[in-house]
């Protein structure tokens, strides 16, 4: 499972070079890369991996959420049942806290690197 992990790392990590290569050689008159669009930094890479992870994430969380609604209808009054629905509610909003957290520390680090890198 360490190989796994380390491998996947390491491949994520190697990415943002690979794109600037490619981008970099211009292989290729006919056909642009189309990862080229930003992808060639770190800071554009993880912006654009957070905008997918977040357009795939924020449908789940509003499942879970509905989810943990379904699970105070059906609670009766039982008071297990309800610290059950109360508990799944909060690790929702604690969830898509983090996930909204990334998202903003990425874009303000993508804010702040850029103009300096511009120069």
């Amino acid at each position: 499972m360490k190989k796994i992990l380390f491998s996947i790392s390491m491949f994520l990590l190697s990415f943002p070079g690979v794109v600037s290569a490619a981008c970099a050689r211009g292989v290729g008159k006919g056909f642009q890369n189309p990862l080229c669009k930003g992808l060639d930094t770190v800071a554009g890479f993880t912006e654009a991996f957070l905008n997918v992870v977040t357009q795939i994430l924020f449908p789940v969380a509003v499942l879970f959420i509905v989810y943990s609604g379904f699970l105070f209808a059906m609670a009766g009054g039982n008071t297990d049942k309800l610290t059950k629905a109360k508990g799944n509610l909060l690790w929702v909003i604690i969830g898509v806290a983090l996930l909204l957290g990334a998202f903003a520390l990425a874009t303000l680090i993508k804010g702040t690197i850029d103009p300096i890198l511009a120069v």
